[in-house]
């Protein structure tokens, strides 16, 4: 027999181990560093890839480092980390219990990405999975295609004096995004807080020469990228001659209320995760017994499966969208 609680994140009844907790546990694999909050538990498995974005939020943490592929028992439990494909170092975790194979996957993505290892798909008996963008709205554009209008965003902008200002969630299609535009000869300034990230990438090979910080004063002829949380701040407002660009999956969706909130120009619907055809897909080739949905879109999502003949059922209460 295999069940679960929930409570703030995902506990394998009968282990310690939980499955990105947002409350201080014992034991908790972390799928990737967006998790938010980080509490401090007393144990964290994770990817090194993983652990080096959030090394100075785990200092009172015991810290399992694993690696991709390499298999260890922990108890009565046998784990093993796996790609999600979501961003660098981001996994599914693998466990095998009670004779059953159990996947927990938080973010996830089909789609390749450059910056992260593609993911890895195995079958499964009971699937945990994040339905983020779990409605036929979220059919997502080749990457490369968004990616290309936002370039032409960006020199349209330069060609007539305006500073592009990018507004981008700092992980994962940020960094696909910054080396496309490096490609494309695109000098960038970035927010610490992207700035940030950025260097956690540069430590494990990637090149983001053509990057630095923000400083206001030579901003001509450079793309200005920032994270929603800096919506009104002084540090926009300082920009007198911009053009916003959001870059946010939700915009598939609800394009007015995006401009409206981030007062942008434009919007494009850049994303690291999967959508629902990727969402989809992926269970199919797992083929799971029982799926258990986290998420924005998980009551509907639900139905989607149970029409598709899967036996899914929602783990948490679905909540209004938020931003930031």
């Amino acid at each position: 027999m295999v069940d679960f609680i929930y409570d703030r994140g995902v506990r394998l009844s009968g282990t310690d181990l939980w499955f990105d907790a947002r409350k201080k546990v014992n034991l908790s694999f972390m799928s990737s560093p967006n998790v938010s909050p980080i509490p401090r538990h007393e144990r964290i498995i994770a990817t090194p890839g993983t652990l080096g974005f959030i090394e100075g939020r785990t200092k009172n943490s015991v810290v399992l480092s694993c690696p991709y592929n390499r298999p260890f028992t922990l108890g009565n439990i046998r784990i093993e980390l796996i790609p999600s494909g979501y961003m660098l170092g981001s996994s599914q975790i693998v466990v095998e219990h009670n004779d059953k194979r159990i996947i927990y996957t938080g973010d996830l993505k089909l789609r390749y990405s450059p910056t992260a290892d593609y993911i890895e798909l195995r079958r499964c008996d009971y699937l945990l999975i994040k339905c983020r963008y779990g409605i036929s709205k979220y059919l997502f554009p080749p990457d490369k295609d968004t990616m290309k209008s936002i370039y032409e965003f960006v020199k349209e902008s330069i060609y007539f004096g305006y500073i592009p200002v990018i507004i981008i969630e700092p992980y994962g299609k940020t960094q696909d995004l910054i080396l496309y535009l490096l490609e494309n000869k695109i000098q960038l300034s970035l927010h610490r807080s992207i700035l940030n990230v950025v260097k956690v990438y540069e430590q494990s090979g990637f090149d983001f020469t053509g990057c630095s910080g923000i400083n206001i004063n030579k901003l001509e002829g450079k793309v200005v990228m920032v994270p929603p949380q800096t919506r009104g701040s002084n540090l926009i407002n300082k920009i007198r001659k911009k053009r916003v660009a959001a870059v946010m999956g939700w915009s598939l969706d609800i394009e007015n209320e995006i401009k409206e909130v981030f007062d942008a120009d434009f919007v494009f619907p850049l994303s690291n995760h999967a959508g629902y055809d990727e969402l989809i897909q992926y269970i199919q080739i797992t083929s799971p017994e029982k799926i258990f949905l986290l998420g924005t879109y998980s009551m509907q999502f639900s139905r989607t499966l149970k029409n598709m003949g899967f036996d899914a059922i929602p783990l948490d209460t679905p909540k209004q969208l938020k931003f930031f």
